[in-house]
């Protein structure tokens, strides 16, 4: 090749390197933006502390499951109650019954009434119509305890009445009672102490019964 193609192929080329050496580039300035700090306005929210409750629980009642024998009655029932009301409560209560018995309450007395004893290990129950007719309703007359038998819950006496003191002891305890003679039926003497109570206490020497209600002595 000749010389003078061989410079007019590089002039262009020198050309260019000229003009890229003569051009400076500009220089980027950067900007920065300063992070905003953002504030919250919104107000904390409180979580309330639980208020414990100072109500004491109420306790639940204790059925009352006992008998008591009382001077008006047994239990929560007076003298006058209808039998099978008295019957519910001493069966619930007491069981069945050991033993029972009817008839006309005294044999030697022509106006006496058709009556029924109803037994429960130591205590006796009596139950007396208003007329001698066996289907005639009857309703509680007296009850009584005999003092050779051991007396236990669910028995209880009202007043918490003692039950191993003699005559002259239940006077000396309880001087508003009343201390008699009492015949007993064949002949035989005894004694009966009435409590204010009146819950009764009868016996010879020392009472071996005590009762309350209808006092049924037959001669």
């Amino acid at each position: 090749m000749s010389s003078h193609r061989l410079l007019a192929v590089l002039a262009p080329v020198v050309g260019l390197a000229l003009a890229g050496c003569g051009v400076t580039p500009p220089v980027a300035t950067a900007t920065s933006a300063a992070p905003t700090a953002t504030v919250s306005s919104a107000t904390p929210t409180l979580t309330p502390t639980p208020t414990m409750s100072s109500a004491t629980p109420t306790p639940t009642p204790t059925p009352d499951t006992s008998v008591e024998l009382r001077g008006d009655g047994v239990g929560t029932l007076k003298f006058g109650a209808k039998q099978v009301d008295v019957t519910d409560l001493l069966t619930a209560r007491l069981g069945e019954p050991d033993e029972s018995s009817q008839g006309i309450l005294c044999e030697l007395d022509d106006s006496s009434p058709w009556a029924q004893t109803v037994i429960y290990g130591g205590l006796w129950v009596q139950y007396t119509a208003k007329d001698q007719k066996k289907k005639s309703p009857r309703s509680l007359s007296a009850w009584g305890f005999s003092l050779q038998e051991k007396f236990a819950a669910p028995l209880k006496m009202q007043d918490a009445v003692p039950l191993n003191l003699g005559f002259a002891q239940l006077k000396a305890k309880y001087p508003g009672g009343k201390l008699e003679n009492l015949n007993l039926g064949e002949g035989d003497g005894g004694k009966m102490f009435t409590l204010p109570n009146k819950i009764r206490f009868i016996g010879g020497n020392k009472p071996d019964t005590v009762s309350a209600g209808q006092l049924s002595i037959c001669e």
